[in-house]
């Protein structure tokens, strides 16, 4: 892994999925993580998300919707949300829509075709990272697991740290 070169920005962003009622662990991970300007949330736990957005003011938060989320009275996010940080153009979704259970074929066509060089997914629970033509898939794993990551972006890499709350 290359290291940031002198006068490279970086942005710490703070990928969350799967919270499934747990509300507390998300605040908690919110708070520990406050370095982390940019949230993603992909899904499975929009209640909570809302329950805490308010109380992180400073905090950029995109969401979408997960295929537990029917019956949250916000399932008027999207299933895909489109983000560009640092040079990198980043597609989120919960990953229900494109079978990432089973495949990433399905979610790597859609990030080719936003020519997106990051994936973030979640709907399995487990954490993941793998590249596949040139897209960078990241999956956080279920925070309602204690699991989430944190990107570190520059204009050159993206860094995967896979990190365990146990709160």
């Amino acid at each position: 892994m290359r290291m940031k070169q002198k006068g490279e920005s970086c942005m710490r962003v703070l990928v969350l999925s799967d919270s499934h009622g747990s509300a507390r662990r998300m605040r908690a991970v919110l708070e520990k993580e406050a370095d982390c300007g940019v949230v993603f949330f992909l899904g499975d736990g929009l209640n909570d998300l809302e329950r805490v957005r308010k109380d992180f003011p400073d905090r950029t938060f995109v969401a979408v919707c997960g295929n537990n989320d029917w019956g949250s009275e916000y399932t008027s996010y999207d299933d895909f949300a489109y983000k560009y940080l640092e040079g990198h153009t980043i597609i989120a979704t919960h990953g229900h829509r494109v079978a990432v259970r089973f495949t990433l074929t399905d979610l790597l066509a859609k990030a080719q075709g936003v020519m997106a060089d990051v994936a973030l997914y979640g709907h399995t629970h487990r954490q993941n990272t793998e590249t596949r033509a040139g897209v960078l898939f990241v999956n956080p794993g279920a925070l309602c697991d204690g699991k989430y990551a944190v990107l570190d972006l520059t204009e050159t890499q993206t860094n995967v740290q896979f990190c365990q709350c146990m709160f």
